[in-house]
Formats: structure tokens, C-alpha cells, sequence
């Protein structure tokens, strides 16, 4: 009779387990993303000569935006900053450190920007002298050195790469920012007049070529040099595609297919090349805007990209733990940004979070790494599905804790063990027809989130994967 009363007065969680489709062969596609699938978790890195301003010029503040966007917002002339830039000098760069710790938190693969829209390359280019070989103090080859450091460790490494805005390479687009954006410069009327006649240049420096020669001479060169002088590349990350039309993203399509393990993502060019994933900026999508298809949400540990000296909007490591483990649930990645000083050191609150991430994952990283999205949306956290060769495993990461220490839930498939991740320590599970109910300690043991294995008895059938649909996701910056 006590028995049954528990089972009557206690709170309930519920959760169903959907069948899926028959599972599929895997097609060329599919093994191509497998390990990006696996991975789950990635380290963005915004890094160049705009981390010298710190979001900051001549004593104004940037108002808005990332601070790797100050040239732009600022209207910053181009002489005035390629000789800022010749003075790059990040005597404590080590790339050995950055993938040290990006391995230490759990990250699979790097993402790092090879140039971004101010058109400085972190790589010797032949296709510009606005390089950090060529035109800069420290006059190394800040990729080259990133790559190695990469094989090393066996860390996957992709290139972000600003295929269309270039603000200091001559033909380069531009996307237009009022002069509001940037600093209160008592010329603002005079320079949003300009820039609304020159399609966003502020500079006449920067209109003395078609978009067409800047494509053609520097961008598309400078892929090719990504491409075939570091390695085997995992990832080419295109962003903001300002001014691209079909015909300009053919060429860079059809030198792609010279590389067919190169994954890419959908920022090429809009809609007509659509890439592998779709690329949700600064949220944790909703489960139905990114069912059936590969996504990756990238987003910053502060408030901006690049480095701001000013920064103080850190997110707490349990916001960001709690990111990842939604992320994975949804059959995500993560690919969360740090933005290096102008010396190359990642600022002392990022790598604290950075820690506390990888402390969790110590102990939890099973329930991220080579999983997927599960279809099971429970109140109390999320649910994360593995598949192993015979039989599925359910990862319970639970945010808010029964306080009458049972977790009810109701499930499609019947269950065989549950163990507390954290300790292996095995939790009595009670089951009657579909009515599951796991008896969890009265304190939660970590109040981050805590991980349930469920190991069920059977594996369940494969999810399908469509390559592409029509939905975008909005580019911050544009």
C-alpha cells in the first residue's frame, strides 16, 4: 500500500520515444559529416590586427557590433589602418596552447579566421601584400603555425574566410554602417552621405577596382592558397556574402569541388548555395527550425567576437555547458568564439570558462561526443541518443532536479539500466508496460546539469538526415 501511494502522490516527468525511419545506407554525404557529426563541440577563434584597437578609437568607445568590426563601424581610413596593422606583433602567440586547451574543454575541431572583412590575411598570400607575412612586425605565418599545432594534437582545423567583404583590398564589398554605429564624429552627416552613394566604401582607397578584379585577383586566390598549403583542411566557414551574386559563387563552388571532404557551410552565397549545415548565430535554435538537417550554432563566451579590452558580458560557464547540452540534443554543434588579445593570449575569463566547461566533460563528455538529436523534448532538461552497434543509450541531463528523488517518465522501448554518469553508480529503475521510474539521490549531484544513462534494450532505427531545406538563419553583422 506504501508502495503504490508513492507511485500516485509523487510528481511525474514525462518523456515518449518516437520511432523513426528504417535506417538508411549511408550515402557519400553522410560520411563526409560523420566526424563533424561526432564532434559536437568546436572552438571559433576571431583573431588580427583589429585586436590592436580593442574596440576602441582614439579614445571613443565602438558603440556597436563586434570589435573586429571597427574599421567599418568607425570609418577608420585605410592608411590609417594598414600602418596599425604593420605593427602586429603577438610576440606570445602559441598556437600549441590554444589547441592544448580547446582539447582540454572538449572541442574536436578549430575554426579560426584567415581573413576577416578588414582584409588582413594571417597567412603568407601572394594574392595581397595586406598579410602578416608581408606587413606586419611579427612577420610569421600565424596559420602555417596553427595547422601544425593542429596535426600535433590530432585537432581538425577550418578556415573562416570573408569570401566578399574586404574593406582595405581594393573591390572588396562593403556592408553599410551609419556612422552612429561607431563613434559620435561631428562629420557623421557629410560620411553616411558618402557611404550612401559608394555602397558602404568610406574610403575612395577602397574603390579603385571592380568587384569582379577583387574576386578574381585576391579572394578567390586566397581560398586556393587556403586550400592546398596547410594540409588536409576540415572546414571552410564563409561568412557575410555581401555583393555575391550566383556567378561569382560558381567560382568558388567549382574549386570546392576539387575538394570534396571540405565541408561548408550556407554563407557562400543565399539561397543557391545552400553548403552542409545551416548556421544559427547567437541562439539555441527551436527543435522545428532545424529538424532534419545538420546545423551549428556559433556564439561568443563575451559579448564580441573579436577582442574588446572593455569586454565584461562573460557568460557563466553554466549558461554555456547548458548551451552545449541543448545543442547536442538538437543534434547540433557548438562552435564557441574566443577572440585573442593583440599579443595572442585568450583573455583570463575565457579560458576559466573554457576550464569549467572541460571539467564537465571530463566526466560527461560521452553524453555530447557521437551523439544525436533524440526527438525528446522533456520538461526537466534535455535527452541525448547514442547509438551503439546493438542498442541505444539515452543521456539524461537533468537542469532541475525531482526534489521527491524519482524520475517518471513514460517510454516507447523497454529500458535495461540506469547509472548516475558522474559516479557509474547504478539507480534502481522500476518499469510497468511504457511507465518508466528511475529513483535518483535526494541531492543533485551536479547542479549544472546532472547525466542519467538510460541503456535501452534495443537500438533504435536510424534518423534520416535531408541534406538542405530553404531555411537561413540571420547573419548578425548584416
Amino acid at each position: 500500500m506504501k508502495k503504490l501511494l508513492l507511485t500516485v502522490l509523487l510528481p511525474v516527468i514525462f518523456f515518449s520515444c518516437l520511432r523513426t525511419a528504417q535506417e538508411p545506407e549511408p550515402t557519400p554525404h553522410d560520411l563526409k559529416m560523420e566526424w563533424w557529426r561526432d564532434a559536437k563541440f568546436g572552438m571559433f577563434i576571431h583573431w588580427g590586427p583589429y585586436a590592436l584597437w580593442g574596440g576602441e578609437y582614439h579614445g571613443h568607445r565602438q558603440r556597436r557590433g563586434g570589435a573586429e568590426w571597427i574599421m567599418n563601424r568607425c570609418k577608420i581610413p585605410v592608411e590609417e589602418y594598414s600602418r596599425m596593422a604593420a605593427g602586429f606583433n603577438p610576440s606570445n602567440y602559441d598556437p600549441e596552447r590554444w589547441v592544448l586547451m580547446a582539447k582540454a574543454a572538449g572541442m574536436k575541431y578549430i575554426v579560426m579566421t584567415s581573413k576577416h572583412h578588414d582584409g588582413f590575411a594571417m597567412f603568407k598570400s601572394e594574392a595581397s601584400a595586406f598579410n602578416v607575412v608581408d606587413h606586419s612586425a611579427y612577420n610569421r605565418d600565424v596559420v602555417a603555425m596553427l595547422a601544425d599545432a593542429c596535426r600535433r594534437h590530432d585537432m581538425k582545423l577550418g578556415f573562416y574566410y570573408s569570401q566578399a567583404q574586404d574593406w582595405t583590398n581594393p573591390g572588396g564589398s562593403t556592408a553599410r554602417k551609419e556612422m552612429h554605429e561607431g563613434w559620435a564624429n561631428p562629420d557623421s552627416v557629410r560620411i553616411d552621405a558618402y557611404t550612401a552613394v559608394h555602397r558602404g566604401s568610406w574610403d575612395s582607397a577602397q574603390q579603385t577596382a571592380t568587384m569582379d578584379e577583387y574576386i578574381e585577383k585576391v579572394s578567390l586566390p586566397q581560398v586556393r592558397e587556403l586550400l592546398t598549403n596547410y594540409g588536409d583542411i576540415a572546414v571552410i566557414w564563409w561568412d557575410t556574402p555581401v555583393g555575391m551574386t550566383d556567378e561569382y559563387a560558381a567560382r568558388f563552388a567549382a574549386e570546392l569541388e576539387r575538394y570534396p571532404q571540405v565541408i561548408q557551410n550556407d554563407r557562400l552565397k543565399r539561397p543557391n548555395y545552400p553548403g552542409d549545415y545551416k548556421t544559427p548565430e547567437g541562439l539555441v535554435p527551436k527543435p522545428e527550425d532545424i529538424e532534419g538537417v545538420d546545423w551549428e550554432t556559433c556564439m561568443n563566451i563575451g559579448s564580441s567576437w573579436g577582442y574588446k579590452s572593455w569586454e565584461e558580458n562573460w557568460k557563466p560557464a553554466e549558461v554555456i555547458i547548458r548551451n552545449l547540452i541543448t545543442i547536442a540534443a538538437r543534434g547540433g554543434n557548438y562552435l564557441l568564439n574566443v577572440g585573442p588579445d593583440p599579443d595572442g593570449i585568450i583573455p583570463p575569463e575565457a579560458v576559466e570558462r573554457l576550464e569549467a566547461v572541460g571539467r564537465w566533460m571530463d566526466v560527461n563528455g560521452e553524453a555530447i561526443h557521437g551523439t544525436r538529436r533524440s526527438g525528446i523534448y522533456p520538461d526537466w532538461g534535455e535527452c541525448i541518443r547514442k547509438d551503439g552497434r546493438k542498442r541505444t543509450t539515452l543521456y539524461l541531463a537533468v537542469f532541475d532536479w525531482p526534489e521527491d528523488g524519482l524520475l517518471h517518465f513514460e517510454c516507447g522501448y523497454p529500458a535495461s539500466k540506469a547509472t548516475l554518469l558522474q559516479t557509474g553508480r547504478r539507480l534502481p529503475l522500476r518499469s510497468d508496460g511504457t511507465a518508466l521510474a528511475i529513483e535518483v539521490p535526494r541531492d543533485m549531484p551536479d547542479t549544472v546539469a546532472t547525466v542519467i544513462r538510460l541503456e535501452l534494450k534495443d537500438r533504435l532505427p536510424a534518423q534520416q538526415i535531408v541534406s538542405n531545406t530553404e531555411k537561413t538563419f540571420r547573419i548578425m553583422d548584416l
